[in-house]
């Protein structure tokens, strides 16, 4: 976590090894992005996310907010049926669903405050000896 630590705060994007599944819960809203996610359509994502804790020798390090992102996320198959119908029918406020990176990746982070220019194309971790995320 040190080296997660260190990258986000120098501005960089990384894949976070420890995010295979984002939770979001659904404001209602019946919208053709929300559709589209819940029928099973491969969908882009990039969320806004409140601070970003690290912990580091027993102590709970915020780094502040980030972007969670990846280009290629999908709702799991036992789940979109249900949640579409819940938002069909005008009780999907406050529903829950998950949604994981096509292929088995992970989450892409990057603090809200980093340069613009750094994008959110992730830097490697470069840890010898551990495989890299994708």
């Amino acid at each position: 976590m040190v080296r997660v630590a260190r990258l986000l705060a120098d501005g960089h994007c990384l894949v976070c090894p420890f995010l295979p599944e984002v939770r979001l819960t659904l404001n209602g809203r019946d919208t053709p992005t929300a559709r589209a996610l819940l029928g099973g359509e491969v969908q882009p994502l990039r969320l806004p996310c409140g601070a970003f804790p690290v912990q580091i020798a027993g102590r709970r390090l915020e780094l502040g907010p980030v972007f969670v992102s990846h280009p290629e996320v999908a709702v799991a198959a036992d789940s979109r049926g249900q949640t579409l119908a819940a938002l069909t029918a005008g009780r999907g406020d406050g529903v829950e669903v998950g949604v994981r990176p096509v292929g088995g990746g992970r989450f892409r982070l990057v603090l809200q405050r980093s340069p613009s220019g750094s994008g959110m194309t992730p830097v490697p971790l470069g840890l010898p000896g551990f495989r890299e995320p994708h």
